[in-house]
């Protein structure tokens, strides 16, 4: 009975899609700060931090700390991930990244598939190192009260949402892969619920070590020795001596410019350097004048193209910089772009089948000597495959009375990343990000980031944060950004129309130009009869992201929000 109505309970979340209502809606604004995160109870938290007298950077660090416990699913202190700040006063911009790395004894070999939910698949997690890095460097408030509400959550519970509701029943075989995960997030073998409550100690424990001794809570001491001692008692690869040296890194993030814009995103091996790569690419033509893609089906065809030429150069040339060297002046080069951009045949798909389609040449506008940095030359090789079909990883936007912004994007990997948890930590899969192909240069290597599609991204209007934004969603994370800049950017889109205006993805690594139903029936033909194999998903889709956005406007001050209504969020300002 009970197996019964588990499997019912499925086959109605199946068929209940997500809706993009024509409703009126309200715009969320505010002068004194704004928080805008895929649940509510983060977003409060930002919120409780600026009221206290903390800046930007305090208030994302306690988001984002509180969004993991709260939205377990999508990121937490088992995983990873990177920010992007922006220190209005002093004008300058900082990329931290914290994305989980592999361990100093790699696997050689390793089925992404069938080691997914199992101890193989955890690489050394970089939340904690980042978050405390963060704050150490542009903080302000104690590191207790930052970790108050995350605390708070995971000791006293609260109530499960309808998306993570649904996505414990999505992936409930893998939660059942570890008996800790289930006693976690299931009651006598049934999926906890919507309304639920849910209760982390064992989490609120090592969130107390963290509180007390920072980095040093997590990384060393008796919560590193047993997460070390259970990894490799279950398989896995991490050692205590690769929690201890891990280390979060500061530099500058990847600078681009659009339409007089400045952009600034996350540094590789994330992918800030595709977004630039795209924006540039879509320079060369007035989207404006063209009308808006879900309305113009050439518009959409060169934007389609557009995304299937960066996702391919991503594959070939990206890859943690200590191992490859990636051509960043010329994949980030206004006239490589023009180049790819006359390369796009305005008619139909070319070449016809997404898989084929061809690499750039990059390398010809670096402007210095073509070298690998590192002991071992690599070359670029093809992927098989999207590594996630479905929106994980969580984003989430600060910005404060100052002006100062914070755009951050963590992740455990995958939903519920390995599945495995220890000391109440559910750890990452991210060694599932890595290329089983030997050639390529994304292979698995021993204290090596993988590449991942990150992009938080603050864009500058007259040298001030005009936009702060990002998006959870695997393999679509890209592209959906850069539709969303464009639909504020180009088509002067207010944050609620932007983030509501149905999306699109393609690659060269998918079969299908996979579209949301809002887009015109007309334009749908269209695209089939210029030769694109269409796939439409009715309803705004989880599939396509969940973009959390703050717009400022620079005449009035005021600051406006906007969460997607693609998964549970919330845009708070006050």
């Amino acid at each position: 009975m009970k197996k019964l109505k588990f499997n019912l309970i499925i086959a109605l979340l199946l068929v209940i899609p997500f809706v993009l209502t024509a409703q009126t809606y309200k715009l969320t604004s505010g002068s004194n700060g704004m928080a805008a995160s895929a649940h509510p109870l983060a977003s409060q938290a930002a919120i409780d931090m600026l009221q206290k007298g903390g800046n930007a950077v305090d208030a994302a660090v306690a988001a984002a700390f509180a969004i993991g416990v709260v939205e377990p699913d999508g990121s937490g202190i088992g995983g990873g991930g990177s920010m992007v700040i922006y220190l209005k006063d002093k004008k300058k911009s900082f990329y931290i990244n914290y994305y989980a790395k592999s361990p100093g004894n790699a696997p050689v070999n390793f089925n992404s598939k069938k080691q997914r939910h199992t101890a193989e698949s955890i690489c050394v997690p970089g939340t904690v190192a980042g978050l405390t890095l963060a704050h150490k460097k542009f903080g302000s408030l104690p590191l207790s009260t930052i970790l108050e509400p995350a605390i708070h959550y995971a000791e006293k519970g609260f109530k499960i949402d309808a998306t993570l509701a649904s996505l414990i029943l999505d992936r409930a075989e893998a939660i059942m892969s570890d008996s800790v995960t289930v006693s976690v997030f299931m009651d006598d073998g049934f999926p906890k619920m919507e309304g639920d409550l849910l209760v982390q100690k064992d989490l609120a424990k090592t969130l107390k070590e963290i509180s007390k001794k920072g980095a040093k809570g997590f990384y060393k001491g008796k919560v590193a020795e047993s997460i070390a001692e259970e990894i490799q008692k279950r398989g896995g690869y991490l050692s205590l001596n690769d929690l201890k040296r891990y280390k979060a890194t500061i530099s500058s993030p990847m600078h681009g410019s659009y339409r007089g814009y400045e952009v600034l995103s996350s540094g590789i091996p994330q992918s800030g350097i595709s977004l630039v790569e795209g924006l540039n690419i879509l320079e060369n033509v007035d989207l404006k004048k063209m009308g808006h893609y879900s309305e113009n089906s050439k518009t959409l065809h060169i934007m389609a193209e557009t995304f299937r030429k960066i996702y391919t150069d991503r594959n070939y040339f990206m890859a943690d910089p200590e191992f490859f060297k990636v051509p960043v002046n010329g994949l980030t080069s206004k006239a490589y772009a023009k180049e790819r951009f006359n390369a796009i045949n305005q008619l139909k798909p070319e070449p016809k089948r997404y898989r084929d389609t061809e690499k750039g040449m990059p390398y010809k506008y670096e402007n210095i000597e073509k070298k690998k940095s590192g002991s071992k030359k690599h070359s670029g090789s093809d992927e098989t495959k999207d590594v996630e079909d479905k929106g994980s990883t969580t984003h989430l936007n600060v910005v404060d009375k100052d002006g100062n912004a914070v755009s951050l994007t963590q992740t455990l990997g995958t939903f519920f990343g390995s599945a495995q948890t220890i000391n109440g930590v559910l750890f990452n899969c991210a060694m599932t990000n890595f290329s089983s192909l030997k050639k390529s240069p994304n292979k698995i290597e021993n204290n090596k980031f993988p590449r991942s599609t990150i992009t938080p991204t603050i864009i500058l209007k007259d040298n001030k944060p005009y936009l702060v934004i990002g998006s959870p969603g695997g393999s679509r994370i890209i592209s959906t950004v850069l539709q969303v800049i464009v639909n504020v950017l180009d088509y002067e889109m207010n944050v609620e129309e932007a983030n509501r205006a149905p999306r699109f993805y393609t690659q060269r690594f998918v079969d299908y130009l996979h579209l949301e139903s809002g887009i015109d029936k007309k334009v749908i033909e269209e695209l089939k009869e210029m030769g694109h194999p269409v796939r439409v998903y009715q309803g705004a889709d989880l599939f396509f992201g969940g973009v959390q956005m703050i717009l400022i406007d620079q005449k009035t001050g005021k600051y406006y929000g906007s969460a997607d209504i693609r998964r549970g969020g919330k845009a708070i300002g006050y």
